[in-house]
């Protein structure tokens, strides 16, 4: 059994954008009681506390937003990678060409940008649309990958001006992060700081497939990939017999 476990969260830990059920919790619980558990999520932290059970409070690592901020269990602040102003300006720009490029009509204008200080999450329908409309709105990712290559020479600009990165998240999202500040970098970073052993680790997550924004942490540490929240559980189940 691995030592230390590392989650994501939308469609791993809960269903996207959702809270954890009791179920499921009781058995994160009893995880915590054996092993380190890490959440690793495009999220900010405050939503990743929000998602889990306050009895689990003080029992897990934190890597929000990619892993550009880490936190320890008691609270202590490891780092925090914030975007520039015109880092956050340029990504501006860019989602407004998407928007424009994509046409769809939402619910909500206002909840499709979400700045969070070290990446900008960009939801093509909305953040907070009815959760059973974003699990079926891009299941394959087509509609993601389709807008990534459509705008592939605006993309690549913002890499090399701006040094920016996109990624496919959750079930409606692009995660926009500062090139290279990836999970795979962070937790690299997360485990050499804390001193623990590779081989020892564990990650598990729903978008390990290439361009999603578990792909860079293939190669850092053991993986298993996860289709949804329901058959994680089932996993840590049959290791915590």
């Amino acid at each position: 059994m691995p030592r230390h476990f590392f989650f994501d969260l939308d469609n791993t830990l809960t269903r996207s954008k959702s809270h954890i059920t009791s179920a499921h919790a009781e058995i994160l619980m009893r995880l915590t009681e054996r092993a380190d558990v890490v959440v690793v999520s495009g999220h900010p932290q405050k939503d990743i506390r929000e998602h889990l059970e306050k009895a689990l409070d003080g029992r897990y690592y934190i890597l929000a937003q990619n892993g550009n901020y880490a936190q320890m269990p008691d609270g202590k602040i490891v780092w925090e990678r914030r975007l520039s102003p015109q880092q956050v300006a340029a990504i501006h720009e860019f989602t407004t060409k998407a928007r424009k490029h994509l046409a769809y009509k939402v619910r909500d204008e206002n909840d499709i940008i979400e700045d969070r200080g070290c990446q900008v999450a960009f939801s093509f329908i909305g953040h907070h649309e009815n959760q059973d409309i974003k699990d079926a709105f891009d299941p394959d990712h087509a509609k993601r990958k389709k807008l990534l290559e459509d705008l592939r020479e605006d993309i690549e600009l913002l890499r090399k001006k701006h040094n920016i990165q996109i990624l496919i998240a959750g079930t409606t999202n692009l995660d926009i992060i500062e090139a290279g500040k990836t999970k795979g970098y962070n937790i690299t970073e997360f485990i050499k700081t804390l001193g623990w052993r590779k081989e020892d680790c564990i990650y598990i997550g729903d978008a390990l497939f290439p361009g999603g924004n578990d792909e860079t942490v293939i190669g850092i540490i053991p993986t298993r990939p996860v289709k949804d929240y329901k058959e994680t559980y089932e996993y840590l189940q049959s290791i915590l017999k």
